[in-house]
């Protein structure tokens, strides 16, 4: 396969097969990115042999760059689906818990631990508009899905972690109260809750393979 290539062609795919792979480390193997790639420069180097031959130096190298941006652009694309596959999702759906609807559920979540409310109550976030998010991928579109998945993932949490969140989305301490308690920098506080928020998303399979 790899002798029908152009030579430059045959340079690039390795290299971005390597640069993807390193992106997206332990979601996609490097063979199956050079096989990808490969495929897609068998069906398309005709359109770029004029280019690739040039002898105006400047313009080759040129084209070289353009090849191997949409090259990144054909391995990102196949590494997400792969990346979405492995962790439970289908390749073509695109809703993921990200932080922001995370800190919008957190609430009810803590409600629900600390109070002991019932989480079909907040199924009334989505009359009042609360949040606009797209249904979670795995879980049908139930938002009652998407808050028992939060809830039990912030339950895996450290102490450290559910007491900063809980300061935060619970007891509505500010920064500068949450900085006083873990005896910090605001700044460090602020990390701190974001990093809790991260640690909650991890939980939940990550952030989205689209990012």
């Amino acid at each position: 396969m790899t002798k029908e290539l152009h030579p430059i062609m045959q340079d690039l795919v390795p290299a971005v097969a390597n640069s993807i792979a390193r992106k997206f480390k332990g979601w996609v193997e490097r063979d199956d990115l050079k096989q990808e790639l490969y495929l897609w420069a068998i069906g398309r180097q005709g359109q770029y042999l004029d280019q690739l031959n040039e002898e105006n130096k400047e313009k080759r190298e040129h084209s070289e760059r353009r090849i191997a941006f949409q090259m990144r652009r054909i391995a990102e694309k196949y590494a997400r689906k792969e990346k979405a596959r492995k962790a439970g999702y289908h390749p073509t759906d695109e809703a993921f818990y990200d932080t922001a609807t995370i800190a919008q559920l957190m609430p009810s979540i803590l409600a629900s631990v600390i109070e002991g409310t019932v989480l079909e109550q907040a199924q009334e976030l989505i009359n009042d508009g609360t949040p606009r998010k797209q249904p979670a991928p795995a879980e049908g579109g139930n938002l009652l899905a998407i808050l028992i998945d939060v809830k039990r993932s912030y339950l895996k949490l450290e102490d450290e972690d559910k007491i900063i969140l809980r300061m935060r989305y619970y007891d509505n301490n500010t920064l500068q109260e949450i900085a006083q308690y873990l005896e910090v920098a605001v700044s460090t506080a602020d990390r701190r809750c974001t990093s809790a928020l991260r640690r909650l998303q991890d939980n939940l399979g990550g952030d989205s393979p689209w990012q």
